[in-house]
């Protein structure tokens, strides 16, 4: 994911969480909504309840590599994944499909 794509700071994350349209599944919740810029920018949020700061950051990586994988950035949104504690224990491939089912999910509300 490229910096550009990325939400960083702590007031667009609240702006976002507190302004935004949410759809929650098993694994994650999403909280999105439209943006002035083109393309889509991309925040994550990992609690502690998901484990130590390594596990976190593995959390991550795969999260971001399952979007890079999907490579759809055209979408005029920003949008914050938050990985709720059942992360961990799923399969991995049972976790790509439900982000990419909640994509189109969103991508169908947005138009």
């Amino acid at each position: 994911m490229k910096k550009v794509n990325t939400v960083k700071k702590h007031s667009e994350f609240d702006s976002i969480i507190r302004g935004g349209a949410k759809i929650r599944t098993a694994h994650y919740s999403f909280f999105f909504e439209k943006s002035p810029l083109p393309y889509t920018r991309i925040g994550l949020s990992v609690g502690k309840k998901n484990g130590g700061a390594v596990t976190r950051v593995r959390i991550k990586r795969q999260v971001r590599a399952m979007i890079e994988r999907r490579k759809e950035y055209d979408l005029p949104i920003n949008l914050i994944i938050a990985i709720r504690p059942e992360f961990v224990e799923a399969d991995q491939r049972e976790l790509e499909n439900e982000l990419n089912a909640t994509f189109d999910r969103i991508k169908e509300q947005l138009n």
